[in-house]
């Protein structure tokens, strides 16, 4: 079984955003998980999911020019197929970066 680290980045949306689906054969290991208002002039909020499930606080709070690590200290198994979005309550604005280890 190879395991790799690897990561995967995009933008959180009003929508929700589909930064990740595990691939099929796969499991991954979420190691980290930051969200970054890139918007210098308003403060935003970020919710993370996987399958629905909130994996961070509902609308967790983002000030202007602020980032937040929403895995700090912990880890999240994620299978094969399991989708990971990002909402906000703005496109474009919060930047989404995730760091994981796939073992397939």
């Amino acid at each position: 079984m190879a395991n790799i680290l690897k990561r995967a980045t995009g933008q959180a949306t009003i929508a929700g955003d589909e930064i990740y689906v595990v691939p099929s054969g796969a499991i991954i290991t979420i190691v980290g998980c930051r969200a970054s208002n890139n918007d210098p002039l308003n403060n935003h909020w970020v919710t993370f999911t996987i399958n629905g499930s909130l994996v961070s606080g509902a609308e967790t709070r983002l000030p202007t020019g602020s980032a937040i690590d929403i895995m700090s200290g912990s880890k999240i198994v994620a299978e094969a197929g399991d989708s990971i979005r990002a909402f906000s309550d703005t496109d474009n604005d919060v930047d989404i970066y995730i760091s994981y280890l796939e073992q397939t």
